[in-house]
């Protein structure tokens, strides 16, 4: 899955594990049919994002918080935006591609979730 938050986008660790666990990764987004891909690149890649650790390493999801990405992402999903809340699309792998799809039209609404790491529960 990715999430579309406040201030970044979020992608789940089953869409690390699928994409395996690439150090970097290259965003494409078709606003007009709403639909948003993710594949491995290397690291000299024009437009690359820095993505993952390897898989021994990375811990939990990644989130990349660059408004180069955020801001056409949220554009594409037009009125279904609302601040104060997330926005979850369920990733599709394409292997031909070796890329991973998510269809912007089949997001949901969520309220964010508390973040565990902020509590005084130690």
């Amino acid at each position: 899955d990715m999430y579309l938050n406040q201030s970044g986008v979020t992608f789940s660790k089953k869409v690390l594990e699928d994409l395996g666990y690439p150090a970097y990764v290259l965003c494409l987004l078709d606003a007009k049919a709403k639909v948003f891909a993710i594949r491995m690149c290397k690291s000299n890649e024009p437009k690359g994002f820095k993505f993952s650790k390897p898989r021994g390493e990375q811990k939990g999801v990644v989130t990349i918080s660059s408004k180069n990405l955020l801001e056409p992402l949220r554009a594409a999903t037009g009125e279904d935006w609302v601040p104060g809340k997330r926005y979850r699309v369920r990733g599709f792998w394409v292997a031909d591609a070796k890329t991973m799809c998510f269809d912007l039209n089949e997001g949901v609404q969520e309220d964010f979730r508390p973040n565990p790491t902020n509590s005084d529960a130690k």
